[in-house]
């Protein structure tokens, strides 16, 4: 029994099946079956360009005459394997040719849109295309934690020293990782780093003096705001090429369902009952 843990016998069975499948897949008993492999005079050409602009210079007859050799050697091989049925349930080549059938979908889809077509579509989402207002502030930071949060008395206390300049800011509060002072963040920065509701308040409190508390993801924050700009609608030439892109790639999706359903239609699908015991139960109205 050790002899079949051998990798040498591992090969020549493997071998024996693979010879057999030819064997049965040559139909024409080892004769040629006749089927032209064409390397045209196109193809020919775009290795050449291809083997330029790798090593910067023309390749030699030698050269070529050696990719050509790959190339039919890698046509034979690919045809036979396709009559051996080498390319069934393979999920490699499977999505390789989805991803091919794809892009022949892409192709159809890619057609320069007029302006009239782009300034419907940014109408349409002005959201993708605003934009997004911009703060820059100071604060002095409390932790939620540790002690070091002051009453709402001692608070408030602190507003009016900051405001009248009785404190300097620097040395009130605790120390904080991302600092005190922030230029010119969009909206969604400051929603990164100190949370939404944090953000949200930006947008209500008084330029030019301080305000608070205001609550983060962190604690607790006397804030002043030293500059707002609004969110605003851009110039159309502003967003063209982002535009542009947008519609492109939802153009390409639509494209691809287009084609996918056209194909689909030609097939009778049937899907079995899934067997007992191999998805996971899970309880209705449950989040994960």
């Amino acid at each position: 029994m050790k002899l079949l843990g051998e990798p040498l016998v591992h090969f020549l069975v493997i071998g024996g099946i693979l010879f057999g499948a030819y064997y049965l897949a040559d139909a024409g008993g080892g004769e040629p079956s006749g089927e032209e492999i064409i390397i045209s005079s196109g193809e020919i050409a775009s290795t050449a360009a291809i083997f330029n602009q790798t090593w910067q210079r023309a390749p030699t007859a030698e050269e070529l005459d050696s990719l050509l050799s790959e190339r039919i050697r890698d046509e034979v091989f690919y045809r036979q394997g396709v009559a051996m049925g080498l390319d069934r349930d393979d999920v490699v080549v499977r999505r390789r040719i989805r991803q091919k059938m794809e892009f022949v979908a892409d192709l159809t889809a890619d057609v320069a849109p007029t302006d009239a077509e782009l300034k419907a579509f940014v109408a349409e989402h002005p959201e993708w295309f605003r934009k997004e207002a911009r703060f820059s502030f100071d604060q002095v930071y409390f932790p939620a934690s540790g002690g070091a949060m002051p009453d709402a008395a001692a608070l408030a206390a602190l507003l009016r020293d900051l405001n009248s300049g009785a404190v300097d800011a620097s040395t009130a509060g605790s120390p904080f990782m991302a600092g005190a002072d922030f230029r010119d963040l969009t909206k969604s920065d400051v929603a990164r780093t100190f949370g939404e509701d944090f953000a949200a308040s930006l947008g209500k409190v008084a330029q030019g003096q301080w305000n608070g508390p205001v609550a983060s993801a962190y604690g607790s924050h006397m804030v002043r705001l030293t500059g707002r700009v609004e969110a605003r609608e851009p110039p159309f030439g502003q967003v063209r090429k982002a535009a542009e892109r947008e519609w492109l790639h939802i153009r390409k999706i639509a494209s691809n369902d287009a084609l996918y359903e056209q194909l689909r239609s030609r097939y009778v699908i049937k899907v079995e009952a899934v067997p007992a015991g191999i998805v996971e139960e899970r309880q209705a109205g449950v989040t994960p």
